[in-house]
């Protein structure tokens, strides 16, 4: 499981480099993104070692939309509306539901 939390980390900081790299315009941001993906796709091949490839997958594509989400919201002033927040819940919901 430690594998999978550091993938998901590694997802959500490439996510925020890509936000962060206007289009790819803004160097550092851009290499960044490259390589936080690329780490986290690295520590989710090995988070499926022990874990599920469906389950692995399921919670690290939830938990970093959820993650991507609020990180938007709390550094870019991204948009904060109850739907949005009602739908991140069945997106934990399931995560839950899955574990």
């Amino acid at each position: 499981m430690g594998y999978l939390v550091l993938s998901l980390v590694l997802a959500t900081m490439g996510n925020i480099s890509v936000k962060l790299s206007s289009g790819f315009q803004r160097l550092f941001p851009s290499v960044t993104s490259f390589v936080f993906i690329g780490a986290c796709l690295y520590f989710l091949t090995m988070s499926v070692q022990t874990i599920e490839v469906g389950v692995a997958y399921a919670i690290w594509g939830g938990a970093s939309i959820v993650a991507t989400t609020l990180f938007g919201i709390l550094l870019f002033n991204e948009r904060a509306s109850g739907k949005k927040f009602i739908f991140i819940s069945f997106i934990v919901l399931g995560i839950v539901i899955i574990k």
